[in-house]
């Protein structure tokens, strides 16, 4: 039998086989990393005495951001600092040609493809603790009701004083006082960040993503749904008020932005949800407004037993978020103007964000047009998707997997989807879908109803919809071609 650590490997190199995806460094450019090395600048503010702390996952080895925060008479000065990666990458470079084909780092299991060559994302680019780092800050200034006042972009050196996982900076309650009053600052800031989000109607759908459990020795172990912690919140809120003053920023001075803009969902996608869930005995006939109905529909499905299934299809009806120039706005978080300036490390569209922000703060010449970058940013969605179909499909490899240790075995799941050749299932406590082919719905024959979105008995008038609960027996499991066999019990 192929050990799980063969089966890790395996399929990472298919999916990258498949999705024509680079992972390897040329010659050239490890001649170029040979010439770069930290410098720093006397014109740049000197920051390194300040608590600057970072929080990340705890397998986190690229740490792009840190953060700063002091509450005053007036309200909150809220300081973000994002590793200065455009200092140490040439545009046009050898290195920057090679990251923009790669246009972002995607995360496999135990496995990074990153975008920039670890000496940059691991080292010299880095946000370690206890070490000078070039950074590019956001400045926020805040009212005491957490609106945004003012802010201000400058170069800086830091050296964080501490590098926290999510769990950790909620432990920590002794310690530097310095530390703790930035962290207390921040959790007052971040609660009335939340409120403030809430009031504009931002939507909150849990991520229906798994994440997967592998021991040292390559052992898939568990497979969950991450939990979402204060201290995620406290990052998130921090990095969308520092992209929101990017972006402010940016179309300021050139008349135009590199936007993360997230469309209206189709008139169509609504309305079909509200038939759903008119079904399940929701109406919300009485809201007009896409962003109501769809966050009526969210507080509804956080009380229903098929909780999980009901966000799966509301997060299918939404449209896919892209990088523009164009200011279309962003439906998800219900901004006007919103950029991606955070993660320069491993997303490239944050690099030029930080290109032009540094070309403004040094009177430098615009040198490309807004047609140039609608190409590029066209572009970089595109290999966004990429990495992000790549990640899932690895991860439902490695299910797979799993699973074949259990063939025969019964299971209950959940219809996801309804199609003429028969019902998608997702197996409970596994967040991967197996199909049920209409010829194994015993006793009748199916017919496809596509406006009712039902498979339906044509002599017992039986119906099968999204939503319905079904126990399966596991037939056969291919991981390669990740598909999962089922019939019902």
């Amino acid at each position: 039998m192929i050990s799980d650590m063969s089966d890790i490997k395996s399929s990472i190199n298919q999916v990258i086989e498949e999705q024509n995806i680079p992972f390897e460094w040329s010659q050239v450019i490890f001649d170029e990393l040979e010439n770069i090395c930290l410098e720093f600048s006397d014109s740049r503010v000197d920051l390194t005495k300040k608590p600057f702390v970072t929080i990340d996952g705890k397998d986190a080895k690229d740490f792009d951001d840190a953060v700063l925060c002091e509450k005053n008479i007036e309200g909150f000065s809220l300081w973000v600092a994002i590793a200065d990666v455009a200092e140490v990458v040439n545009k046009n470079s050898e290195i920057d040609k090679e990251a923009f084909k790669r246009g972002t780092s995607i995360y496999f299991p135990n496995t990074v493809v990153p975008m920039l060559p670890e000496k940059i994302s691991n080292n010299i680019c880095s946000l370690v603790p206890n070490e000078k780092r070039n950074v590019l800050v956001c400045e926020i200034n805040f009212n005491m009701d957490a609106e945004i006042n003012s802010y201000n972009f400058f170069e800086a050196i830091i050296c964080s004083v501490h590098r926290f996982t999510y769990k950790e900076v909620l432990e920590y309650t002794k310690g530097d006082s310095e530390i703790i009053n930035s962290l207390e600052s921040l959790k007052i800031l971040t609660n009335k960040l939340l409120k403030n989000r809430q009031k504009r109607s931002a939507l909150e759908i849990e991520s229906q993503e798994p994440s997967l459990i592998i021991s040292d020795n390559g052992n898939l172990e568990k497979i969950n749904l991450p939990k979402r912690l204060f201290s995620h919140q406290m990052i998130e809120e921090s990095m969308i008020a520092a992209n929101i003053c990017a972006a402010k920023f940016i179309k300021k001075h050139i008349g135009f932005g590199i936007f993360r803009v997230h469309e209206e969902p189709d008139f169509i996608k609504v309305d079909n949800l509200k038939k759903f869930f008119s079904l399940k005995g929701y109406s919300s006939k009485a809201l007009s407004n896409p962003i109501d109905q769809i966050n009526s529909f969210i507080q509804h499905s956080a009380k229903a037993e098929e909780k999980k299934v009901l966000n799966v299809l509301i997060l299918q009806s939404l449209k896919r978020a892209k990088y523009s120039t164009n200011e279309i706005g962003h439906f998800g978080l219900q901004l006007e103007e919103y950029s991606h300036f955070t993660s320069p490390i491993r997303r490239y569209p944050d690099l030029i964000a930080h290109r032009l922000i540094k070309d403004i703060l040094n009177k430098s010449k615009h040198e490309n047009s807004k047609d140039f970058y609608d190409e590029a940013l066209e572009e970089l969605s595109s290999l966004e998707k990429r990495a992000e179909v790549s990640s899932r499909q690895v991860i439902q490899q490695m299910i797979c997997h799993k699973l074949k240790n259990y063939i025969g075995d019964e299971f209950s799941t959940h219809v996801v989807g309804v199609a003429e050749f028969g019902l998608f299932c997702e197996i409970e406590n596994y967040f991967i879908s197996g199909l049920i082919h209409v010829s194994d719905l015993r006793k009748d024959r199916y017919i496809f109803d596509s406006q009712a979105n039902i498979l339906k008995g044509r002599r017992t008038g039986k119906t099968y919809r999204v939503g319905q609960s079904i126990k399966v027996q596991l037939i056969n499991v291919s991981p390669e071609e990740r598909k999962i066999t089922l019939i019902p019990k």
